[in-house]
């Protein structure tokens, strides 16, 4: 993939949270930066077939512009790098990689508990976001 290639962002698509939270980094994606899939798609699976599969829905992942895999915590400082509006926080969150990564970690094995403080509609909201995402770059490739 050329560097300027757009970053595969993979999550769990049956957690409620994970979706919530991608759909996030659509608020921040005005350069169409971010191509999200679910880990579980076929993309997901053949491109993430390197991870082992009771890994892979521990944590979201990342595929940079160069192939290169960054899971959980990992995957914050490229993202940001690549999100005009968070990219002057990618130094710092790359300096802080490690409790970037606790912090992720318990988040992730908490996640449940975490995903109640996100409401229902605000679930919704992030599923239609996701699909008109994942509709856009559909018909792009049509």
């Amino acid at each position: 993939m050329p560097p300027d290639a757009p970053l595969l962002v993979f999550y769990d698509e049956d957690c409620g949270y994970c979706r919530w939270s991608v759909a996030q980094l659509l608020r921040f994606d005005r350069d169409r930066r971010l191509r999200l899939h679910a880990i579980q798609s076929p993309l997901g699976e053949r491109v993430l077939a390197d991870v082992p599969e009771d890994l892979r829905l521990e944590s979201a992942h990342l595929i940079d512009g160069e192939g290169k895999l960054f899971s959980g915590g990992d995957a914050a400082a490229p993202i940001a790098a690549a999100l005009p509006r968070l990219a002057p926080t990618a130094p710092l969150l790359r300096r802080l990689s490690t409790p970037v990564n606790a912090t992720y970690s318990l988040i992730a094995a908490n996640r449940e508990h975490v995903g109640r403080l996100v409401g229902s509609s605000s679930r919704g909201r992030a599923d239609l976001a996701i699909a008109a995402h994942q509709a856009e770059f559909r018909s792009e490739a049509q």
